[in-house]
């Protein structure tokens, strides 16, 4: 079993080694940030989905692919909402919008709208294809009237790119595929550059009366970095103003106010700035983890400093011994909660999306660079200024120092006499009652559990993040009109032989499949080659509405298919590849449930595998990647906190020298994530990519309180012999420590509530509720198992 008093006494020595040298370690902590400041400018920001995932995945391979041959599958779409979209001045205004977006919006590859529509109609010859509308647009109500009726009578459009009661049409720009490798040369992010550039265009003045609104990829890329470079500096600032003030009210101190947040700022900009020289891109929605995290950890380590060194400087007066004494009595305990909050963060390299595995190196980074600077520069700053005269205050049985023995005095403030006589109180009773505290701990486990099994894994931008976030609130809109659609996704069907798309078993089947996925609940509309081919067939038929589907041999789609590219049509391009060997299907969707589209997904391949035997089936576009991309958080964040747990239980039994101690050890750091999953359960808050993120950062917070509270447990039992007297030194020493940071945290993460992303709001509740479950474990359950199962030995005497 580890001695603490020796590990107590090599971290006085290196407290004696860091006094000496203060004058050192503050020029070399200047020289550093000075150093790394300027790799902040530096940052790349990444917003696109395809920055989730890593290089060699499946997913985005086959992207490549389907890019190879049908071009880019995304676009930027706006909802045309005016009283009647075939005015003229209507039909004007989407003319001019589509062209200014085309010519303007870098990447752009072609315009489908009203106004530029490719339109097939039947004649003496053949067939003839035109735009829907002419150019000049005509003024008389007859020929706005043909127009109309003309729309409204394909069925490719009616419902699809404009509406039955002509309020709403839909202008869809579509793109060329986007370089990889816009970062080496310098230039803007494509998607960043296509969304800001699209809202230049249709938010002009001149637009107005249409009241566009954008959705499409690139577009919310633009807008949610643009929401978030606002949102999170709000609540950065305002949680750092909420800790700030909490530590003033707690510590009464100005230097325990100053000096943690210099220590926190420090941190952050050693460790930006390394990554900014490194060229790490950073999701802007994922920044807030880190940072908050980092708020708290600096938090915690700081109270703890300064909660034994403002004790001994009661005592003593003497400034430097106190500091000694906080180095002696924290630097082991926070050495070991640094490392076990490292390796809980570490563990989100197991899942297998960039984004996640930035906050993984970052947090981990974070916190052991502020231990570095809490142990070295918190005292440093703290080691300037006159001693004190000593006092004595109400003697409330003090705890023995570590290293002499002798009764401290308590502090003298008042207010934290209050918390002091409550640890006393608790140290005195918490063992008094064991089986009542064990009872009531698996009833809460119990009913934790109950709701744990009511959890609804699903990502869903309406779910987590919330009508009041201005972008999201827009795109619900969108979805919500006939026309508009949330997102959409791609179905590719590749074929063994070249020409085996025109096969006519070929098409019906894959009508029939086109049939059933638009039955599917998400699913909003679709559009593919069989529209290009049951249009060309009902014109070919005097537009007879009977011959709205697939010619009954090949040689009739051959040669309407022939008839079609020689009048000029180009919109087949889009839907299947020279060879007519692939084909592709597109799905808009109205809602997005990611347990919904997984199954829908699977539904889709195993039913194409059915009717295509010997084709290969590929899922492609956005919600291929989005529900793929929930799968892989939601079950690897599982799988790494529970790895995170084994790691931590199997590092606190090898430290404390024992199996028991260290399963006893994990039930305060099991505690937050039971608690979460049952108030999620109960008040149906979708477990989903980021809320799942909250696990292993729970883990790495409770941990620390633990491994204090039982780290001053052994030394107490080594020091008298004697659970209830080890119980009542350590509430007395560390305690109110505990206290206060779980407070401050709880405080802290309480600046989420102000946000307007429901998520946020959310992590600030589960998180306070975490942390809550996390100290009352330790305060409560820890204590009666340690006695319970004698893991420090049996006891020598009685008090």
């Amino acid at each position: 079993m580890l001695d603490i008093r020796k590990m107590n006494d090599r971290f006085y020595a290196a407290g004696e080694i860091i006094l000496r040298f203060r004058l050192l370690n503050i020029a070399a902590f200047f020289i550093l940030i000075a150093a790394a400041f300027f790799g902040l400018n530096q940052i790349r920001m990444e917003t696109d989905v395809e920055s989730w995932f890593l290089e060699d995945d499946e997913l985005l391979q086959v992207k490549e692919e389907f890019e190879d041959i049908f071009g880019n599958d995304e676009f930027c779409g706006v909802l045309i909402e005016t009283d009647n979209v075939f005015s003229r001045e209507a039909l004007t205004g989407i003319r001019k919008l589509g062209l200014e977006l085309r010519q303007k919006v870098p990447y752009a590859d072609d315009v489908i709208s009203l106004a530029d529509l490719e339109y097939i109609t039947g004649t003496a010859e053949g067939i003839d294809i035109n735009q829907l509308v002419p150019d000049p647009i005509p003024t008389d109500r007859e020929s706005l009237s043909t127009i109309r009726y003309k729309a409204l009578a394909k069925k490719a459009l009616k419902n699809r790119l404009v509406s039955e009661d002509g309020r709403y049409t839909w202008l869809m720009l579509r793109l060329k595929p986007l370089p990889d490798d816009w970062s080496e040369k310098g230039i803007e992010n494509p998607e960043l550059a296509i969304g800001r550039m699209a809202h230049e265009v249709a938010d002009q003045q001149q637009y107005a009366f249409l009241n566009p609104k954008l959705t499409g990829l690139p577009v919310i890329a633009h807008d949610k970095m643009a929401f978030f470079d606002r949102e999170t500096p709000k609540l950065l600032g305002l949680a750092l103003l909420v800790t700030m003030l909490t530590l003033a009210f707690f510590l009464r101190n100005v230097r325990g106010v100053i000096f943690p947040f210099i220590t926190l700022v420090g941190s952050m900009i050693v460790v930006f700035g390394i990554q900014g020289y490194l060229g790490i891109s950073v999701d802007p929605s994922m920044v807030f983890i880190p940072i908050f995290l980092g708020i708290a950890i600096t938090t915690s380590y700081s109270i703890h400093i300064f909660n034994f060194s403002r004790r001994e400087l009661a005592a003593t007066g003497h400034r430097r011994k106190s500091l000694l004494h906080a180095i002696e009595e924290t630097g082991w305990p926070l050495l070991f909660c640094a490392l076990t909050t490292m390796v809980a963060l570490l563990s989100f390299w197991m899942v297998p999306m960039r984004p996640i595995r930035w906050i993984g190196l970052t947090s981990s980074s974070l916190v052991g660079v502020i231990y570095v600077l809490v142990i070295v520069m918190l005292p440093t700053l703290l080691s300037f200024g006159k001693n004190k005269t000593p006092h004595k205050a109400i003697d409330l049985e003090t705890p023995h120092d570590a290293r002499t023995g002798q009764v401290r005095a308590a502090d003298s403030n008042k207010g934290h006499q209050g918390v002091d006589k409550l640890m006393l109180w608790l140290g005195k009773r918490v063992l008094n009652r064991p089986k009542t505290v064990l009872l009531v701990f698996f009833v809460m486990v119990a009913i934790c559990l109950t709701g744990l099994f009511q959890m609804d894994v699903s990502f869903d931008v309406r779910r987590t993040f919330g009508l009041k976030v201005p972008y999201v609130k827009r795109i619900t809109h969108i979805a919500d009109t006939p026309v508009g659609s949330l997102y959409s996704y791609g179905i590719a069907i590749e074929f063994p032989e070249p020409g085996m798309v025109k096969e006519p078993e070929n098409l019906n089947k894959f009508d029939i499949l086109t049939q059933e996925v638009e039955t599917l609940p998400l699913t909003k509309k679709v559009s593919s080659l069989l529209d290009v081919i049951k249009d060309m067939n009902q014109v070919m038929n005097d537009g007879d509405a009977a011959y709205y589907r697939i010619p009954e041999t090949r040689e009739a789609i051959a040669q309407q298919l022939l008839l079609y590219e020689n009048a000029g049509g180009a919109e087949a391009e889009r839907w299947v590849d020279y060879d007519y060997q692939r084909l592709r299907l597109m799905v808009e969707m109205t809602d997005y449930n990611s347990g919904e589209a997984m199954r829908e997904l699977k539904f889709i391949q195993k039913r194409a595998k059915e009717l295509f035997p010997n084709a290969h089936v590929l899922l492609i576009g956005s919600i291929s990647q989005y529900t793929v991309m929930q799968n892989y958080v939601t079950w690897g964040q599982i799988a790494s906190f529970l790895v995170a747990l084994v790691i931590i239980t199997l590092l606190m039994s090898l430290v404390f020298g024992s199996l028991r101690l260290g399963l006893i050890g994990m039930i305060p750091n099991v505690a937050p994530a039971l608690a979460v999953a049952g108030i999620m359960g109960f008040a149906n808050i979708p477990l989903d990519m980021m809320t799942v993120t909250m696990m292993p950062m729970l883990l790495g917070l409770a941990v620390d309180d633990t491994i204090h509270f039982i780290s001053h447990s052994q030394l107490g039992f080594q020091l008298t012999g004697n659970y209830q007297a080890a119980t009542r030194r350590t509430f007395l020493v560390v305690g109110s420590a505990m206290f206060y940071t779980s407070l401050v945290l709880i405080l802290s993460f309480s600046a989420f509530m102000i946000s307007d992303v429901k998520v946020f709001i959310n992590m600030a509740i589960l998180i306070g509720a975490g942390i809550f479950s996390a100290l009352a474990t330790d305060y409560f359950v820890t204590p009666v198992l340690l006695k319970q199962f004698a893991v420090f030995g049996k006891e020598e005497s009685t008090q």
